[in-house]
């Protein structure tokens, strides 16, 4: 489970209308499958939960993980989250971990090159979740 404070926004939020009610963790997954097949980027996926307290509210939400297979805890990680208003789905995509490499910042380093060009290949990706 995801701690909704260690989640970073990432804008713009995606819009998906009027059949916002097919808007689903697996149409986004085998989108986002199909475009990082094409892009010859590996990925993987996992089903969670982020939580949040509002006031001592405590709120449950689902949400969908990706993140690259072999660095699941050393890279960034994406979160997709779906809320619903009548027949409009609205997903909204977050960042969640650090990357040690980017902290360091060595730019010869052939690891934190491939791990830049990670996410220049999820962003591209992502572009065609737009609505």
């Amino acid at each position: 489970m995801i701690n909704a404070s260690d989640l970073r926004e990432i804008y713009p939020i995606y819009c998906y209308t009027p059949k916002g009610d097919t808007v689903t963790f697996g149409s986004i997954k085998t989108l986002i499958e199909r475009m990082a097949k094409v892009h010859y980027v590996p990925i993987a996926f996992e089903i969670s939960e982020i939580s949040s307290n509002n006031s001592g509210v405590v709120t449950i939400e689902d949400c969908l993980i990706i993140y690259h297979p072999k660095h699941r805890y050393d890279y960034i990680n994406f979160v997709f989250r779906i809320r619903r208003e009548g027949d409009t789905a609205y997903i909204s995509k977050n960042e969640y971990g650090t990357s040690s490499l980017l902290i360091n910042n060595d730019k010869d380093d052939k690891e934190l090159i491939a791990e830049k060009k990670y996410y220049e290949s999820m962003h591209i990706i992502f572009n065609f979740l737009k609505c």
